[in-house]
This record gives C-alpha cells, sequence and structure tokens, in this order.
C-alpha cells in the first residue's frame, strides 16, 4: 500500500456519495487534547502514517475473489486503527466494526457491493475526508477542480432550484444565452428533482443541512462539467420563466497542475482585479501550490487597495501546506493560526506572516467552501484578520491522506482534526459569518451578487469611518 500526498486536505466529500450507501448515525465529537509542543504539518504527517506490511499491487482490474476483498477490506480497517486521530474513535468500537464488515465483506458479490460496504464502515466515524472507490472515478467526484472539460457556469441549490449563479465572460455558456438567475431544469435528459432526490438517498459526513446542499450541489456540477469537445443538454427557464432547451459545448480547461503520485491532475483557476469600487478581488477554486505565486503577485498590484475580497464560494480545499502560505500572507509575525489534533496529542498550527498585504480583508464563503476553505477562513476569523460573509459552511475541516490499496483503488483518510486557535471545533459545525448573506435569484436576475456586494459595502463602509465619512448610499461592486 502506497500513501500519496502526505497531509493533504484534498477535499474528498462524498466519494462516490450517490451511489454508496451511508447509514452511519451521528456521533458526539469528543473534545480536545490539551496543547502539546508545536510542530509542522510535515511532521505530524510522518507520525501519524500508517505502519502497515507492505502489499503488492494489483492490476487496475476488477477484484475478483473474497481472499483479495478481504485484504483490500484489512487495508481499509487497519489504516483507520493505525492513524485516526482519536484513539476512542468518537466512543464508536473499532473491533466491534471490524467484526461486524468482516463477513459482509467475505459475503460481497461484486466490486460495487465492495466500495458499498467499505465506505458504510468508514461512515460510522461520521466524520468527513473518509471513502474508498476506483481511481478512475476520481474527476466526477470533485468536478470544479479535477473535470477536463467546462461550459463556464456555477450553480447554487436556492430553494432546492439549480440557480445559475456565475457565468464567465466569452464562455460558451454565455454564447448559448444562459444568464445567472436562469433555472436549470434537467440535465442530460435527468430532471434536477429527481437527481437531488437520488443523490440524497446516500449522503456522506457531515450530516447536516449545508453538508446536504454541497453534496447535491457538486452532484449536480459533476453532470455539467466533463470532457472537452463534448456537449452537455440543459434544459432551462430565462428570466421569464420560459423554457429552452441546448446542448452547450464543453471546452478545454486551460491551466493544469499536478500534486504527485496517484492524483489526477487539478484545472487551476485564479483571478484577481479591481472592482469598480477600487476593492480588490481575488478568486481561486482550490488551495494548490501552482497558485501560490498567484497569489503574491495579485496582493503586489493591490496593495494600494482600500480592501481585498477573497472568494472561496465553491472552493472545496486543498493542499495543507499551501492553505497555510496563503494565509501567511496577510499576517504579520508568528500566529498560532490553529491547532492540529492528532492520535499523539494538540499541537499549535504556527504561521509567520508574510504580511503582504495588511488592509481590510473579507472572505466570502457558501455551502461549498470546504476542508482547506475552511481551515483558511475559520483561522482567519479566530485571529481577528478577516470578516467571514455569506453562508455558514458545512464542516468538512478534516485533514486527510490519500493512499492505494491492494486493488489499486483510491482510500482517504483522516490523520488529523483541525481547530481554531481558540479552540473551537469545525468539523461537522462549519465556520459561521459573521455577516450572513443569501443568494437571491431575482437579484441574480439583476446583476446583483448580493454576498459579493455586502463585502464591498463593508469595505466601503469601513474606510468612510475611519476616515470620519458618511457615506448615503450603498457602493456598486
Amino acid at each position: 500500500m502506497k500513501t500519496l500526498k502526505p497531509f493533504s486536505t484534498i477535499a474528498f466529500i462524498s466519494l462516490m456519495a450517490w451511489s454508496l450507501c451511508a447509514c452511519a448515525a451521528p456521533k458526539t465529537q469528543s473534545p480536545a487534547l490539551p496543547l502539546e509542543a508545536s510542530a509542522t504539518p510535515a511532521a505530524v504527517a510522518a507520525e501519524v502514517r500508517p505502519s502497515l506490511t507492505a502489499v503488492p499491487t494489483l492490476a487496475p482490474t476488477q477484484t475478483i475473489s473474497n481472499s483479495e476483498y478481504l485484504q483490500v477490506f484489512e487495508a481499509v480497517w487497519s489504516t483507520i486503527n493505525v492513524t485516526y486521530f482519536d484513539p476512542d474513535f468518537g466512543g464508536l468500537d473499532w473491533d466491534a466494526v471490524h467484526a461486524k464488515y468482516e463477513p459482509l465483506i467475505i459475503a460481497a458479490g461484486d466490486d460495487e457491493t465492495l466500495y458499498q460496504l467499505l465506505n458504510q464502515m468508514l461512515w460510522e466515524l461520521n466524520v468527513s475526508h473518509t471513502g474508498v472507490g476506483p481511481a478512475d472515478v476520481w474527476p466526477s467526484i470533485e468536478p470544479v477542480i479535477w473535470e477536463e472539460g467546462e461550459i463556464g457556469i456555477d450553480v447554487r441549490l436556492l430553494d432546492d432550484q439549480a440557480v445559475i449563479t456565475r457565468l464567465e465572460a466569452g464562455s460558451p455558456a454565455e454564447e448559448a444565452g444562459l444568464r445567472p438567475g436562469f433555472i436549470i431544469q434537467s440535465i442530460e435528459g435527468a430532471s434536477v428533482e429527481q437527481i437531488i432526490a437520488d443523490a440524497q438517498e446516500h449522503l456522506a459526513p457531515p450530516y447536516n443541512d449545508q453538508g446536504r446542499i454541497d453534496i447535491l450541489t457538486r452532484r449536480l456540477l459533476s453532470l455539467i462539467y466533463g470532457d472537452p469537445g463534448t456537449c452537455v443538454t440543459l434544459a432551462y427557464l430565462d428570466e421569464r420563466d420560459t423554457l429552452h432547451e441546448g446542448c452547450v459545448e464543453r471546452i478545454q480547461r486551460p491551466r493544469v497542475g499536478y500534486m504527485g503520485g496517484g492524483l489526477p491532475p487539478s484545472y487551476l483557476e485564479f483571478e484577481s482585479r479591481r472592482l469598480e469600487s477600487g476593492v480588490g478581488y481575488i478568486r481561486f477554486n482550490t488551495f494548490h501550490p501552482d497558485l501560490i505565486p498567484d497569489m503574491v503577485e495579485a496582493l503586489a498590484a493591490l496593495q494600494d487597495a482600500p480592501g481585498i475580497i477573497i472568494d472561496l464560494r465553491g472552493n472545496p480545499g486543498g493542499d495543507f501546506d499551501t492553505d497555510g502560505r496563503m494565509a501567511a500572507q496577510f499576517l504579520d509575525g508568528q500566529v498560532t493560526f490553529g491547532r492540529i489534533r492528532t492520535r499523539s496529542g494538540t499541537t499549535p498550527w504556527l504561521l509567520t506572516g508574510e504580511n503582504a498585504y495588511a488592509g481590510p480583508l473579507v472572505i466570502l464563503i457558501d455551502a461549498l467552501s470546504y476542508s482547506g476553505s475552511e481551515f483558511f477562513s475559520s483561522g482567519m476569523q479566530a485571529v481577528g484578520r478577516a470578516v467571514i460573509i455569506g453562508e455558514r459552511s458545512p464542516g468538512g475541516a478534516i485533514a486527510g491522506n490519500v493512499t492505494t490499496l491492494p486493488n489499486d483503488a483510491i482510500l482517504v483518510y483522516p490523520i488529523a482534526q483541525l481547530l481554531t486557535s481558540d479552540g473551537k471545533v469545525v468539523e461537522g459545525y462549519g465556520v459561521i459569518p459573521d455577516i450572513s448573506v443569501t443568494l437571491e435569484r431575482s437579484q441574480l436576475l439583476e446583476g446583483i451578487d448580493a454576498q459579493l456586494q455586502a463585502a464591498v459595502n463593508y469595505i466601503v463602509l469601513s474606510a468612510d469611518a475611519r476616515m470620519g465619512m458618511t457615506r448615503s448610499t450603498p457602493t456598486r461592486a
């Protein structure tokens, strides 16, 4: 068994969640252990790396025997047994779990049943960043990062309606006449209502409303993204609720990055600009090392901005070290940015600030801001460096590792729990915005992003207050 990317926090929120059975009931969060000596993320990763007997890797073909199923089962169970951050497993009897699932694995008749059982077992832990499945399903699990083709839209569930919330200029979607505020009714002939109904039968942790929205929305996005050169058939309602249908071509996403090991290529997005108000705006789709220079360059260009907005809406996380290096750009001196809880105890997560930008900072989050986005936003909130605006995040704040199994399937498993610098547990609870703002279809149809507008207003009014000015009308984003 080979461990791939140490201490990464890539957002495996729902590994095959729409096709696998999750029957775990929620459990009470275990209290954090006392604070001990500080450690680097790399040291923590080395500490919790599983010390299992090496198993020869099989060719990537269908598993064919129960003995091989048991080999995979033992590898999964043993990895959790050795590396899970809580030695008490949150009150779950992990040995009893082994006894419960071993005969079920022996009786499994096919690979699909095997993966259903393995995920059902993992999700009894009731934490995020747990899942197992074939390597070739990864792109559809996290389309925002791993799918190669796109049409240039983002979608959110507003009152269980799939509403377009963002449109890339010059994209196939824009050329096809799609606009923010339009409601997608069906994808490839399947109604959104049915897609949602099917997906929510098999939800993975975290088990809360925001976690549900996160998984269901990503399921919709997985059907919209796909192979470049193909098209996706969408039926949608326009601003007059007139029904349209068309096939929108998926184009190649231009920028690719690699994390190494068995991880698929990441398709990277980074944009920075000044809004009409003069406020700086930065958005990126994942915490990837290749984007650190982009952040440094963007902050250099925005030094004189009255404030900066970091848009993490829809960002599912990424690499843990990158998360810290991005945060350091906005910090000064040594800062305890959070705490890392592993099997051996809890250590402070220390960052040395780069102080690349010292002005006002607002971070936008929503129900699809997951994992690394939650580490970043909750850390900034706890140390008083940023104001958080938007919607509560789902609470997938676990650091996970990725490894290959004897049948070449992929296992993601939790190795550390992240806490804020003031000791709050984000896993299962999410990041609660300082200012809660929801998106409304009627405003999107008018070209208004209410969350972005709220962020601009906060920065501009704060700047006015510092200068003793009063502004009677909001500033347009």
